[in-house]
């Protein structure tokens, strides 16, 4: 019976809230520059601690999953998530904060950036 509960509450721990998508080179790994991308390098920056990869986008429909187009850097794809803690697997430096979405950008999403 332990057995089951450690198990049920570490997949609990890994599977929470938004953010915690899959770090790819499409989106999330690190660069520092475009050739460590598979589309677009952020590089390291207070906004982008350690460099992300990431798409460019005008909308969210031409984002991954887990991620949507904010208006930051002429329309990225950056993690969705709930509060900071969501954002941890990025690193350290990494917060939940709102950003304007880049279709409309009276609409307002919460995503991972640097803090």
């Amino acid at each position: 019976m332990r057995t089951v509960v450690t198990a049920i509450v570490l997949l609990a721990a890994s599977s929470g809230g938004c953010g915690g998508g899959d770090i790819s080179r499409e989106v999330g790994a690190r660069c520092d520059t475009a050739r460590d991308c598979d589309d677009r390098c952020l590089p390291p920056s207070d906004d982008f601690p350690d460099g992300l990869c990431t798409l460019d986008c005008q909308t969210s429909d031409e984002c991954p999953v887990d991620t949507r187009c904010v208006d930051k850097e002429s329309g990225v794809c950056l993690f969705t998530c709930n509060f900071t803690t969501d954002c941890s697997f990025l690193g350290p430096r990494w917060e939940c904060n709102e950003q304007n979405e880049r279709a409309d950008q009276n609409v307002k999403v919460k995503v991972c950036v640097g803090g």
